[in-house]
């Protein structure tokens, strides 16, 4: 017997946000593999794919990763030839992250798979919607704004919060 308190976590845009995200990164994952490349990894590649060398401290904030994680995947991918480090002209003490041929030719393999799988999804929820899905996330996402609805006091507080709690998962007593 359900308990009359209980809602369906459904119910809940954060639960089902997750949910949405899982599946894609999921599909993402599987197309990455397909081609012997990790979900990270393609992460990588498409944000090096916009053709704007990377630090690799900006690859770790746009792969939501910490810099170690990041720069562990990065060797590995410069070590088999698919990205390569350059002078930054700028700065001289920092190395920037781009593309190599075969990088671009692997992000092409793995485009072509998750792009076809994004089409029809977006097809289908737009037909069923009647507005374009890839609008209302990216609006969603931009008035959250991090989920602090651009309140920088909200923010910091969080940010302290998390700092604050101690490693693996458990509260403060």
């Amino acid at each position: 017997m359900r308990d009359p308190r209980g809602k369906p976590a459904i119910a809940s845009l954060t639960y089902t946000a997750n949910r949405l995200a899982r599946a894609l990164n999921r599909a993402a994952e599987n197309a990455a593999l397909a081609h012997d490349t990790t979900l990270p990894q393609l992460f990588i590649l498409k944000v090096l794919g916009e053709g704007i060398p990377l630090s690799n401290a900006d690859v770790a904030r746009r792969t939501f990763v910490s810099s170690q994680a990041a720069h562990i995947v990065v060797s590995e991918m410069v070590e088999n030839g698919i990205i390569e480090r350059i002078d930054d002209p700028s700065n001289r003490r920092v190395r920037l992250l781009r593309l190599t041929d075969a990088g671009w030719s692997l992000l092409a393999e793995c485009d072509r798979e998750i792009v076809d799988r994004e089409k029809r999804l977006i097809d289908e929820v737009e037909t069923k919607a009647g507005t374009s899905l890839i609008d209302v996330l990216t609006q969603a996402a931009e008035h959250l704004a991090g989920g602090y609805f651009g309140d920088k006091a909200a923010e910091a507080a969080a940010v302290a919060a998390r700092r604050r709690r101690p490693r693996g998962g458990a509260s403060p007593s």
